[in-house]
C-alpha cells in the first residue's frame, strides 16, 4: 500500500510538472503573438522610436502573461506566486533579446556610425544635411560599406555572379528578403528599408 502510494505520487508531481511547463509555453505564445500584434495598433503610436515603443509592449503584454498565470493558479493549486513573478521575467527577458536581435537591429543600422562620429567631433555642431554627407562620404565611400556588404553577400551565396558579370539574387537571397519583410510586418518598421521600389 505504501509503494501504491508513493507511485501515486510521484505520477502527479510529473504530471503537474508537465502541465505547469505546458501552461508557461501556451501563455508565451498567445502573449508574443498578442505582443506582435500591439504593433499594429495605433497604441503608443506617439512613440517614434521602436525600441521604446517595443519596450513598453514587452512590459504591458508582459503583465498581462502574469495577469492570465494568476488566474490559472485559482484553478490549479500547484501553481505558486513564483511562477506568477517567473512568468513575467521569463516572457519580458525573452522578448527583449528575440527584440532587440531581429526588429532593432533591422530598423538602427546607421546609428552606430552616426553617433561616434558626432561623439568623436563633440566640439562641433551638426545639421542634419551635414550628418548625411559625412555619412556617404565617410561610411559609404571610404570605408567601402557598399562594397563590404555586397561582396559578403556573393560569398554568403545570397546573390550569385552571372558568366556576362552581372549579378541575380539566388534563392537563399529571396528567401532572407521574405523573413526581413515578414518581420518589418509583424512590427512595423519601416517598409521603405524591404520594398524600396515602392518608395
Amino acid at each position: 500500500m505504501t509503494k501504491t502510494s508513493k507511485s501515486g505520487g510521484s505520477t502527479g508531481g510529473i504530471g503537474n510538472v508537465l502541465g505547469l511547463i505546458g501552461i508557461y509555453i501556451l501563455i508565451y505564445f498567445v502573449c508574443s503573438a498578442m505582443f506582435i500584434g500591439l504593433f499594429h495598433t495605433g497604441l503608443l503610436k506617439n512613440m517614434e522610436v521602436l525600441m521604446y515603443r517595443g519596450i513598453a509592449f514587452i512590459v504591458i503584454t508582459g503583465v498581462v502573461a502574469a495577469v492570465v498565470m494568476g488566474i490559472i493558479r485559482k484553478f490549479w493549486g500547484f501553481i505558486t506566486v513564483r511562477d506568477i513573478i517567473m512568468m513575467f521575467v521569463i516572457f519580458c527577458c525573452v522578448n527583449t533579446v528575440l527584440f532587440v536581435l531581429v526588429p532593432v537591429t533591422v530598423e538602427r543600422s546607421v546609428s552606430v556610425f552616426m553617433l561616434s562620429y558626432m561623439e568623436e567631433n563633440s566640439d562641433q555642431t551638426f545639421t542634419q544635411e551635414s550628418v548625411g554627407e559625412v555619412f556617404t562620404s565617410k561610411y559609404v565611400t571610404d570605408y567601402g560599406a557598399f562594397e563590404k556588404r555586397f561582396n559578403e553577400q556573393v560569398e554568403t551565396g545570397t546573390i550569385k555572379q552571372n558568366p556576362d558579370g552581372s549579378y541575380s539574387i539566388t534563392e537563399s537571397g529571396k528567401f532572407i528578403v521574405s523573413a526581413f519583410r515578414t518581420v518589418a510586418e509583424w512590427f512595423d518598421t519601416d517598409r521603405r528599408l524591404v520594398y524600396p521600389n515602392e518608395n
